[in-house]
């Protein structure tokens, strides 16, 4: 087995989600636990007492810890790292994966760590990353990496692991596995300093003075015991809500929440094989005496897709467009509907759908920029007429509406994509039709008479007529009855 350990140092700060990027900490027992950069720069470090805090920098912003937005916040944050593997177990400050098997779809060790680490970044989460053989041992080395690196620990192999828990200094260690203060009192008092010290000691002696929890511990790190772990599941249904630290009154603030909600939303996606079609996000507004109804921003994709920079991309377009009616206090992402969706062959294969996937997410961009009502094209109906072959259909919905219609094969002559609004009556000259210039007939007639079971009955002849500035046309001449003079019309212009 191999471990990927995420431990998350600032923790109790990044689960509390504030728009306003001030100096802020985290008070816990009237002790600052957290600071952010700002707050450092004016002089409030952790362990410092509240009120001195409040006395040496006013202007930072002091909140109170919130342990159920922690646990909200790992959780959110294993369900984002559930598109790398499924075998994730949740800890009070980070989160463990078991990587072993996921190593050669993602490229090795070194990609996997790069891409689980931006993850947690876009999350909100600055992580600290180790590998390990063992889940202790992993979670140990992410806890405490030596000074001044800033890079991932590895240890692929067992002996390299134990040559680096060796060398980390005990009272840390201790404090990471939870023992009393007791232990550590009496370890430094026979001298010990790092790990390879206690592990230096007789068990016996150290069991029969309390040391046989710990020294269980460090057999599970050292992988000589086994190690039971809790998997953590998803939910069968994804539904995740943020709670906002301050209200938001323009859309635009929300952004940076969403995209909270919309990385755990992708890795689901990804966990269950699926991709999303249609989201909601709800917008909450406070409960006083005038009432709002919450606000609801659906959004349907083209194309179904688990990608986090498309959603994330629709919903800020929606978002930038969007008028509140109240300040929002909190926000709810919900995955209406999605399909199956195994993914993509990726780099190994060539894969010629990656344009008609970049042209969708073009697509649902503009939709839902300028609404989906003013993006469209045209799918194929059942009708002979060219007018009416081409039906304009919201173009999130296009593809549906053409897959119901069984094509028959390409039309034997070649048609243009533009169409005039309406047929343009050509003047003749000398038994020619002319416009601009008089045209030259450069193909056979094609004959459509469509339109009798509907009363609007159409008799044409079809050809492409060729012009002085070599543009193709397609005109036709209409059929009346006898004794009718037939008349040229041009219908549409080739490219």
């Amino acid at each position: 087995m191999l471990w990927l350990a995420l431990h998350l140092p600032w923790l109790p700060l990044e689960a509390l989600p504030d728009t306003d990027e001030g100096p802020r900490c985290v008070i816990e027992q009237r002790r600052v636990r957290v600071v952010n950069r700002m707050a450092h720069e004016a002089g409030v470090e952790p362990g410092m007492s509240a009120t001195t805090a409040a006395s040496l920098a006013p202007q930072v912003r002091q909140l109170p810890r919130d342990p159920s937005r922690e646990a909200d916040f790992v959780r959110a944050l294993a369900l984002a790292l559930g598109r790398y593997t499924p075998r994730i177990v949740l800890q009070p400050d980070g989160v463990l994966l078991e990587v072993a098997a996921s190593l050669r779809l993602f490229g090795g060790i070194r990609p996997l760590l790069r891409q689980a680490q931006a993850t947690a970044r876009d999350c909100g989460a600055h992580a600290r990353l180790a590998v390990a053989p063992t889940a202790l041992g992993a979670t140990l080395l992410a806890c405490l990496p030596p000074r001044g690196r800033l890079r991932p620990q590895r240890a692929l192999r067992l002996p390299r692991l134990a040559r680096l828990l060796d060398a980390l200094p005990l009272p840390a260690a201790l404090d990471v596995l939870q023992q009393p203060p007791r232990l550590a009192e009496l370890l430094q008092t026979l001298g010990c300093r790092h790990v390879a010290d206690v592990r230096a000691l007789p068990r016996a002696g150290l069991q029969r003075r309390g040391g046989h929890e710990l020294l269980h511990l460090l057999d599970r790190a050292f992988g000589n015991a086994p190690e039971p772990q809790a998997w953590f599941t998803p939910p069968e249904h994804f539904a995740m809500s943020l709670e906002l630290m301050h209200r938001a009154d323009d859309a635009a603030q929300l952004v940076f929440a969403a995209q909270r909600l919309v990385h755990p939303l992708c890795g689901w996606l990804a966990r269950q094989w699926l991709a999303a079609s249609h989201i909601t996000l709800r917008l909450r507004h406070e409960r006083n005496r005038r009432t709002v109804p919450d606000g609801a921003l659906c959004i349907e994709l083209g194309a179904p897709s688990r990608e986090v920079a498309q959603i994330l991309l629709l919903l800020r377009e929606r978002l930038q467009r969007h008028a509140l009616a109240a300040p929002v206090y909190a926000i709810e992402l919900r995955l209406d509907e999605a399909v199956s969706h195994a993914g993509s062959a990726g780099d190994l294969l060539p894969d010629p759908s990656r344009q008609a996937q970049a042209l969708q997410a073009l697509i649902d961009r503009l939709a839902s920029r300028l609404g989906a009502e003013r993006v469209l094209r045209l799918s194929a109906a059942c009708d002979h007429r060219p007018e009416r072959a081409g039906v304009p259909q919201p173009a999130t919905r296009a593809c549906a509406v053409a897959a119901t219609v069984t094509a028959s094969g390409p039309p034997p002559q070649p048609r243009p994509l533009w169409l005039l609004p309406e047929p343009l009556l050509l003047a003749e000259r000398d038994g020619q039709p002319v416009h601009g210039s008089p045209l030259v007939l450069r193909s056979r007639a094609e004959r459509i008479e469509a339109g009798w079971f509907d009363g609007q009955l159409v008799c044409r002849d079809y050809h492409v007529a060729e012009g002085a500035d070599h543009r193709l046309r397609w005109i036709f001449r209409a059929r009346g009855g006898a004794g009718r003079e037939m008349a040229w019309y041009l219908h549409g212009l080739f490219a």
